[in-house]
């Protein structure tokens, strides 16, 4: 799990927040959290996964973001009762996550 989201209770994004990621002027949409992603070949954890805003999803381009990469939040996605199970479902999955790569490298 990233560094920012220890520091912000462990909650994600809700889907659908816009953000704008540090270091560029271009909005983000927020499609998916808590996501294995590949990059320079090789699988990542990256909190986000996002396309860019107003374009949308064009092709396979998304982003994988952390939360420490997010320089503004303009719009946070929308929240009900679902949204919550969902955020405590999420944060399970990484905790699992993460426990196995703790047992793996221990397997070393």
């Amino acid at each position: 799990m990233s560094e920012m989201n220890r520091a912000i209770g462990e909650r994600y994004l809700p889907l659908g927040s816009i953000v704008v990621v540090k270091g560029s002027a271009k909005k983000v949409l927020i499609i998916g959290r808590a996501v294995i992603g590949t990059m320079h070949g090789e699988s990542r954890y990256f909190d986000y996964v996002g396309c860019t805003y107003p374009e949308g999803l064009v092709g396979d381009a998304v982003l994988y973001v952390n939360h420490t990469d997010l320089d503004e939040v303009i719009q946070r996605g929308y929240e009900d009762e679902e949204e919550e199970r969902m955020q405590r479902y999420i944060k399970e999955q990484v905790e699992q996550l993460a426990q196995s790569m703790v047992n793996a490298r221990s397997n070393i």
